[in-house]
């Protein structure tokens, strides 16, 4: 209940944050004719807006929230309190989780209605996919923002994951063009995975694999944000 009272203020301070609101609403809107004109098909249209959410709603905006709050001494005024450093991490993060979710469900339902896509056979592969990626993103942005003095750098510091995640997870294009080698790393990517398990839901693609690297991704996203996240502000 204490992470959810930090997210109710952060989720005031997110509908005034018009960059958010773009990154966060406005720019899978932009990118979906992309999408489009790359597949028709309903499902991997589904699946790139699902992987932008977590890119531009949770990573990116998490890093300009997590460095904006620790700038601003507020979340070393929250450590001081009885609040632990999990429920200040999520309740900072709630608010980019749910507008995700939302945009997920709303653009899922919205291309269905326009192409017709069939209802995923397995959805309980998808539910593990966008539930391990939120996780994932969240305890990369924790992590990312480490190394980023202030919000203007997260531009920066980010941009290796969104553009690694962007052009080497088989968001934009599949990895099966690539030569084999390359996809095969590409593979552990840490919104690879996520994809494949989303995918799965809709065919009977291999999930032990993804679902492994996932896992992995969060134990170390988790150790990241242990030895690395600050507190201070970096002067």
């Amino acid at each position: 209940m204490r992470a959810v009272a930090i997210g109710k203020a952060e989720l005031k301070l997110f509908w005034r944050n018009r960059t958010a609101l773009f990154n966060s609403l406005l720019l899978p809107l932009l990118l979906a004719p992309v999408l489009y004109s790359v597949d028709a098909d309903g499902v991997p249209l589904v699946v790139g807006l699902v992987g932008f959410a977590l890119l531009m709603a949770v990573y990116y905006n998490l890093v300009t929230t997590f460095v904006a709050r620790r700038e601003e001494l507020v979340l070393k005024r929250l450590r001081v309190g009885e609040l632990t450093d999990p429920e200040i991490l999520a309740g900072a993060a709630l608010p980019s989780v749910v507008v995700a979710l939302g945009q997920m469900v709303l653009y899922s339902a919205v291309v269905g209605v326009i192409t017709g896509v069939a209802l995923p056979a397995r959805p309980w592969f998808i539910l593990l996919g966008v539930l391990g990626g939120t996780a994932v993103f969240v305890l990369l942005a924790a992590a990312s923002s480490a190394f980023t003095r202030t919000v203007e750098m997260a531009q920066v510091t980010s941009l290796p994951v969104l553009m690694a995640c962007m052009l080497g997870s088989g968001l934009v294009f599949p990895l099966s063009v690539l030569p084999s080698g390359l996809a095969t790393v590409l593979q552990y990517l840490p919104l690879t995975p996520v994809l494949e398990l989303l995918r799965a839901g809709w065919a009977d693609g291999p999930v032990l694999k993804p679902v492994s690297v996932l896992a992995v991704w969060i134990v170390l996203g988790t150790y990241a944000v242990r030895q690395w996240f600050r507190w201070d502000p970096r002067r």
